[in-house]
């Protein structure tokens, strides 16, 4: 399996000295409607954990075009980490307006880490010319790009095959740690159990049946309905007391998953950061739900997780890791699934991040 996670720890953990980096799991003030993703501060905390910690003033967003200070601060690092999550669209940029022009221009390097296919349908149908200019320039002065699952690089290698020898299937940082790659038997704890909901399109039904589901299989189990993006908007004049006063038909659909689960014993947790996020999920035993990242967490920590269907963006992951895509409602025929394979396939693949980390670490 190439190195350790400990020896590789030791061999890459200065890469990010003289780094930066562009995560959107800031979001910046000025879009206000735009929910902070926990998913994206987990893939951030991952690349760290890898690489070490970035200087405090080289970690920006990738979301609204930076300043001209920022600019200068990307220019002066030796690489800009492009931070992962489901970014490569089919006008994929490192940030708005970005041309390739520019980036030839400011000398910028880009090193996407962990960066996936989009995965809706109508936003990889093919990459316009300045996203396949900008991916070209990108890959001029880097060794390796590193990609979250097989489905996005056949994408990538179907449209620049000059560049095959360069896109590198690591998988996402969140997937590698000690417990999986180290460990010789899951651990199968239903104590405490944390479902996980993605809010978006027609949900509803969806996340209730998951929510009915794990009630039904675990009714002793403390049980968390935990909030990755928390949605819940108050009208203006409403505070949190009125709020609970008023009917959940009243407020829209997310009321109304939460009522319902309450209703079905589950608590409410809604962190304020990945991190605090992390710290509640390690006192949980097993997760269910939608929202991928929480799933590749519990892996990575050797625990069982359960990830339901919402969209092609996971689809990559299961078929090279080997875990089930869940049908809400079907849980039952899943409790029995040996997570032993999920461990041999990441060990399969973990050499191949290792060749990338250390092209960071060197390059």
């Amino acid at each position: 399996m190439g190195l350790s996670m400990t020896t590789a720890r030791q061999a890459f953990v200065t890469a990010a000295n003289d780094l930066a980096i562009l995560t959107p799991y800031l979001v910046p003030r000025e879009m206000r409607r735009k929910r902070v993703n926990l998913g994206d501060g987990f893939i951030f905390h991952a690349i760290e954990r890898h690489i070490g910690k970035f200087p405090a003033d080289h970690v920006f967003s990738p979301r609204l075009p930076p300043s001209p200070a920022v600019v200068e601060k990307l220019r002066a690092a030796r690489g800009v980490v492009l931070g992962g999550a489901n970014q490569l669209s089919d006008d994929f940029a490192p940030w708005p307006g970005l041309t390739a022009d520019e980036i030839r221009r400011l000398k910028l390097r880009f090193i996407p880490f962990g960066i996936g296919l989009d995965g809706l349908k109508k936003k990889n149908r093919g990459f316009n010319i300045p996203t396949r200019e900008i991916i070209q320039e990108i890959h001029e002065h880097i060794e390796y790009s590193s990609w979250r699952c097989p489905r996005t690089v056949a994408l990538l290698e179907a449209a620049f095959p000059d560049l095959k020898d360069k896109f590198l299937m690591t998988g996402c940082p969140v997937s590698y740690d000690r417990p999986l790659l180290e460990g010789r038997h899951f651990a199968k704890n239903a104590e405490r159990v944390a479902v996980t909901v993605t809010e978006r399109d027609d949900f509803l039904e969806r996340e209730i049946r998951t929510l009915e589901d794990v009630a039904r299989q675990f009714p002793t189990a403390e049980k968390f309905l935990v909030l990755h993006q928390d949605f819940r908007k108050l009208r203006k004049g409403i505070g949190p007391a009125v709020r609970k006063t008023l009917p959940p038909s009243w407020l829209g659909d997310i009321a109304i998953l939460h009522a319902r689960a309450r209703r079905l014993g589950f608590r409410l947790v809604s962190p304020g950061t990945a991190e605090e996020c992390i710290r509640f999920y390690g006192s949980i035993g097993l997760h269910v739900g939608s929202r991928l990242h929480a799933h590749l967490l519990f892996l990575s920590q050797n625990k069982w997780s359960f990830l339901t269907y919402v969209d092609d963006r996971s689809l990559g992951f299961s078929e090279y890791l080997g875990f089930p895509m869940l049908e809400p409602g079907q849980l039952a025929h899943h409790l029995d699934f040996d997570f032993e394979n999920v461990r041999g396939n990441a060990q399969k693949t973990w050499p191949v991040m290792e060749r990338f980390l250390e092209s960071l670490a060197q390059g």
